[in-house]
């Protein structure tokens, strides 16, 4: 006997292009501007600043056909609802078992937000604030994705306000030739060194494909998530790329090389804007990032449960709409390997290999789009021929490959068997369930 789940009748339409905005850029903007400028110094010298923004232009190759599907489609379910509505039943079915293990992805901000909490006022406990930070937003989610959005809009202000400041006084102090091309130490380690930085910063670029997931809550989706979406692509090329000129034009190299960005900014800033710094930037910034993931997560996997892949009670939602079943998985997928020290690189180099395969089946059905709903492909107000949008798949096709070789480069063995192993589960797993009569895919995708 299947589960049945108590409908409640959603508000929708309420999202403006400032709160998409602030959604994608809120999730884009964690941890990896701070932690992650320091390696790429290491990697590739004075030119971590331009490997940034290029890796920004490459985040968006791996999404670059995203703007055109959403100009065109309207999806209850993000990358779900694309999957199903354009690969078919048993596709639809690998994905959404495949994406369930990417939601331990909250841990990493928990844990983060923890360490820099304590780097600043060290009588905190990093393990209970970041454990705090996840109950305060997973309470904010549960008041509705309209509460959600309002709180993301004053911590993205007062993120933006850090972070220009850093870059604003950090650039009035620049003393390395950090526009020098031909300097020595600008690409230290060649082409290779270059291209490391890149995929070392390139998580950190494209988050903002999140704002696919509001469809319904979007007040014009075919025209405001592609425009928030394009928005987001120069907003990160200017913040990531400012914060590292500073990063590496402050200080000499040496110094800089393979540190948090911490350091230079105890060096700009005296101790008043120091604080104001670390709360408004990186506490801010993993603020963002846990206040939009928890709504993040838990949309496209409502779908799956609607649709009978997972249980459909699972997709219960409370009186404010926010599925709270979901929500609290989430919750609990975030805090249990911060409470029990679990390894939270380990846990995400064991699904690196699951999630590319998902990927790989998203851009199995970015193909499919022109074929599927061409009427409304060439009414997309965004709308540009065949041959120019297949090239736009082939780049994001290729910008994953590359990604997907260079993480098999770097994981173990065991890492690799454990991660085949689970993508044969989710494909078995979608191609066993698609003939359960529990299975009914609901309409969440449309073309109005």
């Amino acid at each position: 006997m299947s589960s049945t789940v108590k409908e409640i009748k959603e508000k929708t339409g309420y999202l403006k292009r400032s709160d998409l905005y602030t959604i994608g850029v809120g999730q884009a903007i964690g941890s990896g501007v701070l932690t992650l400028i320091g390696p790429a110094i290491l990697l590739t010298g004075q030119s971590a600043w331009l490997a940034y923004v290029a890796a920004c232009i490459w985040g968006f190759m791996m999404i670059a056909p995203i703007p055109w599907i959403t100009s065109t489609l309207k999806l209850g379910g993000g990358f779900y609802s694309l999957v199903g509505d354009m690969a078919g039943k048993r596709v639809a079915g690998m994905y959404a078992v495949g994406f369930l293990p990417q939601t331990i992805n909250l841990a990493t901000y928990g844990v983060a937000i923890g360490m820099y909490a304590n780097s600043l006022w060290p009588q905190i406990n990093a393990k209970w604030f970041g454990i705090a930070a996840l109950s305060v937003f997973f309470a904010i989610n549960l008041c509705g994705v309209d509460v959600m959005a309002k709180v993301q809009k004053i911590l993205v202000i007062l993120l933006f306000v850090a972070l220009g400041l850093f870059i604003v006084l950090g650039c009035l102090q620049l003393k390395n030739p950090v526009f020098e091309f031909t300097a020595p130490d600008f690409f230290s380690n060649g082409p290779s060194g270059f291209f490391s930085a890149i995929m070392l910063y390139v998580y950190s670029t494209n988050g903002y494909s999140c704002i696919m997931n509001y469809g319904k809550q979007a007040k014009e989706a075919h025209k405001d998530i592609p425009k928030a979406l394009l928005y987001c692509i120069p907003t990160l090329m200017v913040v990531y790329g400012g914060v590292a000129i500073v990063a590496s034009g402050v200080l000499p190299l040496d110094q800089v090389a393979g540190q948090p960005l911490t350091l230079v900014a105890k060096n700009i800033l005296n101790p008043a804007l120091f604080t104001v710094f670390m709360i408004g930037g990186p506490v801010l910034a993993l603020s963002s990032s846990i206040n939009s993931t928890i709504s993040n997560n838990c949309i496209p996997v409502a779908q799956s449960c609607k649709d009978g892949w997972l249980p459909k009670s699972w997709a219960a939602q409370n009186r404010r709409g926010a599925y709270w079943k979901l929500m609290t998985f989430t919750y609990l997928m975030g805090i249990l390997p911060v409470l029990l020290d679990f390894s939270i690189s380990d846990v995400v180099n064991n699904i690196m290999l699951l999630a590319s395969a998902v990927a790989f089946l998203q851009i199995y059905a970015y193909f499919q789009l022109p074929k599927k709903h061409a009427e409304a492909w060439e009414k997309s107000p965004m709308h540009i021929s065949n041959g120019k949008y297949y090239f736009l798949c082939c780049l994001s096709l290729f910008a994953y490959i590359c990604i997907f070789i260079n993480s098999c480069r770097s994981l173990k063995l065991p890492v690799v068997i454990i991660s085949l192993i689970a993508i044969v589960v989710c494909m078995a797993y979608g191609w066993f369930r698609s003939v359960s009569p529990d299975v009914k895919m609901e309409t969440s995708v449309w073309e109005d």
